[in-house]
């Protein structure tokens, strides 16, 4: 039996139309760059979608807002839970190897509401290149999971970091690698 998953989030200034199948993410909307991503490992059989899924998933942002208006309204007065995230977990993609390119997966999870704000660091400095992030993924007990990715060449003494951010925090969780 497959678990195929279908996401639609929104706020007033972001949203998410995602994907799944048992449990990976095979198409997204980048609403930021306007397109559709299936972001897909080379090693299985390419999953395509049809021409205008990123159109139906611009309309069902439309919708989205409409219903978190409503939402909004008639739920005002309910307080909102906030669960943390767990320590986020670094590892590679691969096998390290100095000068060879890679990936730093950061993977947080057991937060509610979603999502979860991560960032990189490289030898204390900021990194945004390389970087990006899945669209949160619900766990079975309604918290959520995310996934952020660093591409990048190891060199000899760098030190990474992954740190994460959300409101049920004082403070980020912040891991090394």
């Amino acid at each position: 039996l497959h678990v195929d998953l279908s996401i639609t989030g929104c706020s007033d200034t972001d949203g998410e139309e995602a994907y799944n199948l048992d449990g990976e993410e095979v198409w997204y909307a980048d609403f930021v760059n306007k397109r559709g991503v299936e972001p897909q490992p080379s090693f299985i059989d390419h999953i395509s979608y049809v021409e205008g899924t990123y159109a139906n998933a611009e309309a069902n942002q439309q919708i989205c807002r409409s219903n978190l208006k409503n939402s909004r309204s008639g739920m005002k007065d309910i307080p909102k839970e906030k669960d943390p995230p767990s320590t986020p977990m670094i590892y590679s993609r691969d096998v390290v190897e100095t000068g060879a390119e890679n990936t730093l997966i950061c993977h947080v999870t057991g937060f509610f509401p979603a999502p979860v704000k991560v960032m990189w660091t490289k030898n204390n400095q900021n990194v945004t290149e390389g970087v990006s992030i899945n669209v949160p993924y619900p766990n079975d007990d309604s918290s959520f999971r995310q996934t952020s990715r660093l591409e990048f060449v190891p060199q000899p003494g760098d030190i990474y970091s992954c740190s994460v951010q959300h409101p049920a925090l004082h403070e980020p969780l912040t891991q090394m690698w």
